[in-house]
C-alpha cells in the first residue's frame, strides 16, 4: 500500500525517533527546517516498520540528510538518486546532532513519498 504520488508526510518537532510511514515506499525528496539551534542537524532515515525495530545511535540509518548550520531549510534532495530511495518496511526518522548518533535535536521534517 502506498500514498498518491508526491504525497507529503509531515512530522513536526522531531525530538526523538518517530514513525513517518509504516509501509513500503520510495522517498523522492526530504525537506527539513531547523529553527536556529547552533550546529548542523542530521535527519536519519531508517528502513523499519516501527520505532521499536531500531535503536538510535546503534542501528545504521538507511539514509542521512544534513542541514548545515546557518541554513534553515533543505529541499534539494541532498544527494538522493533521481529514482529516490526505496524503503521496504517503512520509514522511521530522527533528527540528531551527528550523522549516526543518538543525541536528538528539535527539527521540523517533511518527506515526499511515492
Amino acid at each position: 500500500m502506498g500514498v498518491p504520488f508526491g504525497a507529503l508526510v509531515s512530522t513536526n518537532d522531531v525530538t526523538t525517533a518517530v514513525l513517518a510511514y509504516g509501509n513500503p515506499c520510495t522517498i523522492m525528496a526530504v525537506q527539513a527546517f531547523e529553527s536556529g539551534v547552533a550546529g548542523d542537524a542530521y535527519i536519519q532515515l531508517f528502513d523499519v516498520a516501527a520505532v521499536a525495530d531500531m535503536t538510535l545511535g546503534t542501528t545504521k540509518p538507511s539514509w542521512v540528510v544534513v542541514i548545515d548550520q546557518g541554513t534553515a531549510e533543505v529541499s534539494t534532495e541532498d544527494g538522493l538518486p533521481a529514482h529516490g530511495v526505496s524503503f521496504l518496511n517503512g520509514i522511521v526518522i530522527a533528527s540528531t546532532t551527528t550523522p549516526t548518533g543518538n543525541t536528538t535535536r528539535e527539527t521540523d521534517v517533511r518527506i515526499v513519498i511515492v
